[in-house]
């Protein structure tokens, strides 16, 4: 597998995902603004069909990516590869 397929892959799911995130901004943005006017939130159509398409662009391209990184590695995921993180579970009760 060629090291250049895996970073154009990459690339190529980054630049979906920042595109994915710049449109929520703009509807997070859209929404913040009617809210302001009307007292209701609410998103405008056009900007939730922008997103759905970049959404499954996104998710298209993290595919691709996935299916190299699994070419590459040649194997499914072993106990051994898996890092032990200790940590503290606390729960509170009020």
């Amino acid at each position: 597998m060629n090291d250049l397929k895996i970073l154009a892959a990459a690339l190529r799911w980054h630049t979906a995902r920042v595109r994915r995130l710049e449109i929520g901004a703009e509807q997070r943005h859209y929404q913040l603004i009617r809210k302001q006017r009307t007292g209701f939130g609410g998103s405008s159509y056009e900007i939730g069909l922008r997103l759905t398409a970049a959404k499954r662009l996104e998710q298209a391209a993290l595919r691709e990516l996935a299916k190299l990184c699994a070419n590459v590695r040649g194997h499914q995921v072993d106990d051994a590869d898996v890092i032990d993180v200790p940590m503290r579970l606390t729960t509170t009760f009020k």
